[in-house]
């Protein structure tokens, strides 16, 4: 059976969520859709085919009238918090996007829940999911080149096109880049070189003719326990040359270097996902990619389902405990940004539900 989910938030990535994403994968079907403003409500409905009594303007009145698993969790992140802790409190499973939630005080109270009940609560890092970062994180777990001493990655995209008074939802996000985009790069550091960050310095600016209110570019030098330094740049108004939404990667490793980039302008495809290695003195050569019928969102959703399917947890997934890593790592780089000072990284390790594990199903509604 189908795991039956509730999906939570339906501005312009829920709604791709729930016409691109959703329908693919045969793991789930959606029976409830949750949106509190009425107009966006009645027009989703509409073209998703929905009944009225599939449709709420709250989580509560949903959780009350529909018999389901799970709930995917699409609204702004300023109501992760609440919402993932209802649907946790309603015996429920949880995919929420990312970021999980703003702050680590409000994470950690959340996997406790999560773990008390033994659910599944997942976050939706979907980068995790393509080939060309997997291939990556399994490079440097080999050490087909030896050990990685430092990475450069380098994101660059130019969104600035609508005049400041306009109601373009990014200009007025907080920390639209570090927020918004940076936690996908900054959760695939932790995943391909299997390390945790353990201090940034991080400095965020706004480039000439900006329209966003917060900072939509910054560089940062992060320090792993396992001393590699990673230095990062991104930019939400590069004049330069447009690169995949995963960024470009270089690993310096001790006997030449890895090149890589995933996820291209839409993660219904693969165009983005590239790998080479290059030995010292030899020239490069491409690295084969798995092969992945499903990838990006729909491999992140597809690996929820099985977890609450069968307690299996993929080795990829971001579990909520896990997650903290990269929300905490996040967060520094905020701080550090705000207050020009070199931040230590204070990652809480995870603990139940590991990565590649069981979960404990023995209590799973």
């Amino acid at each position: 059976m189908p795991v039956r989910i509730i999906q939570v938030g339906l501005g312009p990535w829920g709604v791709d969520w729930a016409e691109t994403v959703i329908p693919r994968v045969p793991e789930v079907v959606a029976v409830g859709w949750v949106e509190p403003n009425p107009t966006i409500l009645d027009r989703v409905r509409s073209r998703l085919g929905a009944r009225p009594d599939q449709c709420f303007s709250t989580l509560d009145a949903a959780l009350l009238h529909i018999d389901s698993d799970a709930v995917l969790i699409t609204a702004n992140c300023a109501a992760h918090a609440s919402l993932v802790a209802l649907a946790l409190g309603a015996r429920k499973h949880v995919l929420v996007e990312k970021p999980f939630v703003s702050t680590v005080v409000q994470a950690i109270p959340l996997v406790d829940i999560a773990d008390r009940y033994h659910l599944v609560l997942m976050v939706s890092q979907n980068f995790r999911f393509f080939p060309a970062a997997i291939t990556a994180a399994r490079l440097v777990s080999e050490q087909t080149l030896g050990r990685v001493s430092a990475a450069h990655v380098e994101f660059r995209r130019f969104v600035n096109y609508a005049p400041a008074e306009e109601d373009y939802g990014h200009y007025a996000l907080p920390q639209p880049l570090l927020e918004e985009l940076s936690i996908h790069h900054f959760d695939l550091m932790r995943m391909v070189l299997g390390q945790e960050p353990r201090q940034i310095y991080c400095t965020a600016w706004q480039p000439p003719g900006s329209s966003f209110r917060e900072p939509p570019a910054a560089a940062a030098t992060i320090i792993f326990d396992r001393g590699t330094v990673v230095t990062y740049r991104g930019n939400w108004l590069s004049a330069g040359e447009a690169t995949p939404y995963g960024g470009e990667w270089h690993l310096e490793c001790a006997e030449g270097e890895i090149l890589w980039t995933c996820r291209g302008d839409r993660d219904l495809t693969l165009n983005g996902d590239h790998i080479v290695i290059r030995r010292r003195g030899q020239p490069a050569e491409p690295i084969g990619l798995p092969e992945m019928p499903s990838f990006g969102r729909r491999e992140s959703l597809t690996t929820f389902a099985r977890a609450v399917a069968t307690g299996t947890v993929a080795p990829y997934a971001s579990l909520g405990r896990d997650n903290i890593g990269s929300l905490v790592l996040m967060q520094a780089a905020i701080a550090s940004a705000v207050t020009g000072c070199v931040t230590p990284v204070e990652t809480r390790r995870p603990m139940a539900g590991a990565r590649g594990s069981k979960v404990d199903r023995t209590s799973i509604g």
